[in-house]
């Protein structure tokens, strides 16, 4: 694919066989592959290859994810001095929770969800709050896909009380759970919206047993839900 320039959109067969230093049969067999999943495209008039339209959707998904960090980055930073736990930011991607910005906190116990991880759909605050905005033969998929598993001891594994809970979290604009992900930890967290309504990440915070009950429930729920409208505004969500 890094054959393909802005000055040479088009190859045909022999150039890539040139380029790549391969054989004809073997850049046949990887063109065919690519095709077929839509990372090249094949032109039976010129006889020629372009890339195809699946790297538009994965540039999105990079220019969206660009734009969202660059976005969040000083209402995460302005949280973070308001807060001394854990707060992490991610997205829905291929079916799959994945971090992409994080705050480590002040305190002693540090959470391993670093950014890149990637986690079932369902899992913590997180994956519950991005999975309550998904249609619901979506969330079906995802857990047919990624089967509820118990990783706590709170941890929801009937699908059924699964759903009920996330028509909850919808409904209250907002995910509370506790020992849910992680034995002990409270999870407080958020959607963020773009300009067209659509939830495109989550926010939250994470808050170790040893201050369970220490923290101002009201008050967290409060700063989460505000910097997550905050972001959302910032994205042009009205």
């Amino acid at each position: 694919m890094e054959c393909f320039t802005l000055g040479k959109n088009l190859l045909n067969m022999g150039e890539l066989t040139q380029l790549t230093n391969l054989s004809k049969s073997t850049v046949f067999r990887i063109l065919q592959t690519l095709e077929k999943h839509k990372f090249v495209s094949y032109d039976y008039e010129t006889n020629c290859y372009s890339l195809g339209v699946k790297l538009f959707e994965l540039g999105g998904i990079v220019a969206s994810s660009f734009s969202l960090l660059k976005v969040s980055s000083k209402f995460l930073d302005e949280l973070e001095t308001k807060v001394k736990h854990t707060i992490l930011m991610g997205i829905l991607e291929d079916g799959e929770l994945v971090y992409i910005d994080k705050r480590e906190g002040k305190e002693a116990v540090k959470l391993t969800s670093e950014v890149g991880k990637r986690r079932p759909p369902y899992y913590g605050m997180l994956g519950k709050t991005l999975m309550a905005y998904l249609p619901e033969n979506e969330v079906d998929y995802l857990l047919i896909r990624y089967p509820l598993q118990k990783v706590a001891s709170r941890s929801i594994t009937d699908p059924k009380k699964f759903k009920e809970s996330l028509k909850k979290i919808q409904k209250k604009g907002y995910t509370y759970e506790w020992s849910e992900a992680v034995e002990g930890v409270v999870g407080i967290a958020a959607p963020i919206k773009d300009q067209k309504g659509k939830v495109v990440a989550a926010i939250g915070i994470a808050i170790p047993k040893l201050n369970r009950e220490k923290i101002n429930k009201e008050e967290m729920i409060s700063l989460i839900t505000n910097t997550a409208k905050n972001i959302s505004n910032a994205l042009g969500y009205i």
